[in-house]
């Protein structure tokens, strides 16, 4: 019997591989993110980026870099195509941590 799938399609955008993230000192580093678009901004009546996050995820460490993760209060997301996106690191600790976007997300 097949087993379901860990994320049902629910037709929302999803990105999962590699970014880098810029925390706030410069420093850069690797990782795997898993972020999905929480909602449409089209959608929101007054939409206002200061006042919604759009999306949402985890970033998890993808090397041995010497950074902790939950100090990108807030850090930028950077994707291989080099879009961008401020985020907030939400919960977790140094190696894996919770993210909430602050714009646009990068990956759509």
């Amino acid at each position: 019997m097949p087993r379901e799938r860990f994320h049902k399609d629910d037709g929302r955008p999803r990105y999962v591989g590699p970014a880098t993230v810029v925390l706030p000192d410069g420093r850069e580093a690797a990782v795997t993110a898993s972020l999905v678009l929480r909602l449409d901004p089209a959608a929101v009546p007054d939409f206002s980026y200061d006042r919604h996050s759009t999306w949402a995820g985890s970033v998890t460490l993808a090397g041995d870099d010497d950074v902790d993760l939950f100090d990108a209060a807030p850090g930028i997301l950077r994707m291989p195509d080099g879009r961008e996106s401020e985020f907030m690191a939400t919960s977790g600790g140094p190696r894996e941590c919770g993210c909430s976007g602050l714009g646009p997300a990068p990956f759509c």
